[in-house]
């Protein structure tokens, strides 16, 4: 059986509920539903995931549901699938064809470059 790296990450997977504030040092990937404060390096939310309440992270690629509040110092990526609703501020934004925003839009000017 192959060992995978995965200190300070955090998987939840589809069907399970986690309530409470999250610190994650990595990456944190969701497919199952978060309700509180999540924060991490990067944040992945897959088709089947959803976060309600105040997200931030690096990097947020959304293919499920962020509800609320969500910051990206980077990049924020809503896939076609994926659906954002409420207060969200960011860096880069990307939505694919088929992505769902709904809500107040601030783009961050950090003074430094995403690249």
């Amino acid at each position: 059986m192959a060992e995978n790296n995965q200190n300070g990450c955090l998987t939840v997977g589809e069907g399970v509920k986690l309530t409470g504030n999250f610190v994650v040092p990595d990456i944190a990937s969701i497919s199952g539903t978060i309700e509180g404060e999540l924060t991490a390096r990067e944040i992945l939310v897959g088709s089947t995931g959803v976060v309600k309440g105040k997200v931030t992270a690096d990097v947020v690629d959304v293919r499920g549901e962020i509800h609320e509040n969500l910051t990206s110092r980077k990049s924020l990526f809503i896939r076609s699938t994926g659906k954002v609703i409420g207060s969200v501020q960011y860096a880069e934004i990307e939505i694919e064809k088929g992505g769902d925003l709904q809500g107040s839009l601030q783009k961050n000017d950090n003074g430094y470059s995403a690249a």
